[in-house]
């Protein structure tokens, strides 16, 4: 039986999941003694296997909220295809001979890509056949290269995600497009140094690329932007002062993710009727299964505890 729950029980069901949300004791005691989370997946002998059994176990539910109410159904299956476009880059990168990421993003039945295409290596042209009635049909375009059709790949998905809330009320919308704006900002100051010290982009073309994104939703982060710049630099300032050194991309990186994750936070119990909780259940769970990912690949590689731990991004 589909859409059978009302927005107060979906709510309620909502913040009983967001405190089951991992804490940094919770991360630490995995790390230190393996417990406390499916000890049976700290096998790592196949860390990919591993990640697909964490991955299936951590959106179970958000699967079964697919199922429960109709005004959140289309953005609960947006945030399930925001992992699977993991799963077509991967059939992608086989198509352009690249290196794979062999993990699979199981999204259950809302899935569109099977996982028997990740098997063999097809050319775009098959996989623009498979695809052709698919969401993903649109990330094609007459001049196909893997990073033309990767970031094609990334605007489709945030296209998805912002098309979702088409049966929002004003009020609601409202409520979304102040989430997202903070999240650009973040997202848009992130970019701007990996571009810049990573792949020694031009701030002009830099611009174009934010731009570009900030199209999609038909708005920019406006206030947001000045925001988490007069913060970055507070925190930069701190570091220098206590350190005597700068700060890398990595301590930027960490500072603004925990920074946005903090935000989140303050946010969700606003208002049990508003929709805050709901989007900031779904980037709390994001978070949550990056930090799970990181503890798996610092075991298998025997990272010190201490360092696996100091840039998990969760509630202190």
């Amino acid at each position: 039986m589909k859409y059978y729950a009302d927005d107060v029980y979906l709510h309620a069901r909502i913040y009983a999941m967001r405190g089951r949300l991992l804490t940094l004791k919770d991360y630490i005691s995995i790390v230190r003694n393996r417990q406390g989370f499916c000890e049976e997946v700290c096998d790592l002998r196949n860390s990919v296997e591993v990640k697909e059994t964490v991955f299936k176990e951590q959106i179970r539910e958000v699967i079964k909220l697919a199922e429960a109410t109709g005004i959140y159904a289309d953005l609960f299956i947006a945030f399930l295809r925001w992992f699977e476009a993991f799963n077509v880059k991967q059939i992608l990168s086989r198509a352009f001979s690249r290196p794979v990421l062999e993990q699979w993003y199981d999204i259950g039945p809302y899935a569109v890509v099977d996982r028997s295409l990740a098997g063999d290596k097809y050319t775009v042209d098959d996989i623009r056949t498979f695809l052709a009635h698919t969401y993903l049909k649109e990330i094609f375009d007459d001049s196909p290269s893997y990073e033309r059709m990767e970031i094609r790949m990334d605007l489709c998905t945030l296209r998805n995600l912002y098309d979702s809330i088409s049966l929002f009320n004003p009020e609601a919308k409202m409520v979304f497009h102040d989430l997202v704006r903070m999240r650009l900002a973040v997202s848009g100051m992130i970019r701007n140094r990996r571009l810049k010290e990573g792949y020694q982009w031009s701030d002009e073309k830099i611009q174009d690329h934010i731009d570009m994104i900030h199209g999609i939703f038909d708005f920019s982060p406006g206030r947001y932007l000045k925001k988490i710049a007069e913060v970055l630099n507070i925190r930069i300032e701190q570091i220098r002062k206590s350190s005597s050194r700068a700060p890398d991309a990595a301590d930027i990186e960490y500072y603004l993710e925990q920074y946005y994750y903090n935000w989140i936070l303050s946010k969700f119990h606003m208002d049990f009727h508003s929709i805050y909780c709901v989007v900031g259940y779904l980037w709390l769970l994001n978070c949550q299964i990056r930090n799970l990912y990181r503890i798996i690949d610092g075991l298998r590689f025997g990272l010190p505890p201490e360092i696996i731990i100091e840039r998990i991004v969760c509630e202190v």
